[in-house]
Formats: structure tokens, C-alpha cells, sequence
């Protein structure tokens, strides 16, 4: 454990985060070692021990929630200069920034956001 826990910190060293690819090329086991770690925590199996040093390292346990932060801080960008939410399914300057609003919508439609979420979107704005 120990080794490839070292492994993922030089990972993060040059990368500047946790979130190793399942299957990274330059180290294919190494990707499955982290899923298999979000798996152990998801599961409560997890040794403390072993939690609070990937939590040392800023570890990104739920790697859903890490990237909708992200996008969120990209429509936060944008609304900082166009000075609204509305980004256009075909955005060139972020094709997949409008595909995200877009099922933001969905999931909002469906009932489907966390609260959390919701309060986010709603902080900045946000047009449904």
C-alpha cells in the first residue's frame, strides 16, 4: 500500500491532483489502486490510517462532485463577463460548458439536483 501510495504522490506532484485515470497508461495499476481506495471508503473498509494520509494529499474522494465544481467555476467565469448564465448549447470558446447548463436544467426538471447544488446555482443566478 505504501509504495503505490508514493506513487500517487509523485502522480499529484507532476499532475497537481488525485484524480489518477482508471486506466492511465503510464501506470495502469495505479489507477486501479485509487478506484479501489474511493471503493474501500465508499464501503466504510477503509483503515483510518490509510484515510488520513490520502486526506493529506487533498485525496478527491468523489470525483463527480470535483468535476461539477469545476464546471461550476467555468460558468462562474462566464457569467463574470457576459453577466449571465445563458451559455449556448454550441459555445465555441467552451463546447462543453453549454452541454452542462443544458442538463443542469434536466436534472433540475427531473428533481435530480442535490441541495447543495441547487444553492450553488441559485447564488450565482442561475436561469432555469
Amino acid at each position: 500500500w505504501e509504495k503505490t501510495f508514493q506513487r500517487l504522490v509523485a502522480y499529484k506532484a507532476t499532475h497537481k491532483n488525485t484524480m489518477v485515470p482508471q486506466e492511465y497508461k503510464e501506470d495502469s495499476k495505479l489507477g486501479r489502486w485509487v478506484k479501489t481506495q474511493r471503493q474501500l471508503f465508499e464501503n466504510n473498509k477503509l483503515l483510518e490510517e490509510r484515510l488520513d494520509k490520502l486526506d493529506s494529499i487533498g485525496f478527491v474522494w468523489k470525483v463527480d462532485d470535483t468535476k461539477w465544481q469545476k464546471t461550476f467555476q467555468r460558468l462562474v467565469a462566464y457569467k463574470g463577463i457576459h453577466k449571465n448564465t445563458m451559455v449556448p448549447t454550441q459555445y465555441d470558446e467552451d463546447p462543453s460548458l453549454g452541454l452542462w447548463v443544458s442538463n443542469q436544467r434536466q436534472h433540475f426538471k427531473k428533481n435530480e439536483l442535490s441541495k447543495e447544488r441547487l444553492d450553488q446555482l441559485h447564488s450565482i443566478g442561475f436561469v432555469w
